[in-house]
This record gives structure tokens, sequence and C-alpha cells, in this order.
């Protein structure tokens, strides 16, 4: 699941796919800022990394790409938005 905030400078996507587990510390986000004068919204995707000593399993990896997928369709769905209506719904 893919939570969002709508603020005035933008929104922000996170996503954070490992809840309740050994890695729930591991979280996508993704901010889209507004347009400014016929540009494009500015988009800054950032996540935290697996340690050494708690590394992802293979079937955590494929849950972590299916998260940073999501985050990505999610994003390129806001900047669609923004594009076409100039401001995000808050819905969604």
């Amino acid at each position: 699941m893919v939570d969002r905030e709508v603020f005035d400078w933008g929104v922000r996507l996170t996503t954070k796919p490992f809840l309740k587990t050994r890695l729930e510390l591991l979280t996508l986000q993704s901010e889209i800022r507004e347009p400014r004068s016929g540009k494009s919204p500015l988009v800054k995707i950032t996540f935290t990394g697996a340690a050494l000593s708690n590394p992802l399993r293979v079937p955590d990896a494929q849950t972590w790409q299916e998260a940073m997928e999501a985050i990505v369709a999610e994003t390129r769905t806001v900047i669609a938005e923004m594009k076409a209506a100039g401001k995000p719904s808050k819905t969604r």
C-alpha cells in the first residue's frame, strides 16, 4: 500500500513493504514537487537500505521490487494529475 500526503509544495508518497517483520524499518518514499512555470514536476525518490547484518533474502528482494514498482507507478499517476489539473487530488 502506498500512502499519499498532499502539501502546498506537492505530494509525498510512502510505502513500508515489511511492516511487523525484521525489515520493518525499510521504507520507500517519493516526493513530487509542484511544477514551476511550464516545467515538469521535480521528483525525488529515496529509500532506506538493508544492513549487512540483516540482508534481504530472495522473497524479500521480490517484495522490495514490487514496492518500488508500485511507488514509481503511483509517482507517474501524481505527475499526470499535476500536469492535467495543476493540483493533485487529496483522495486516492
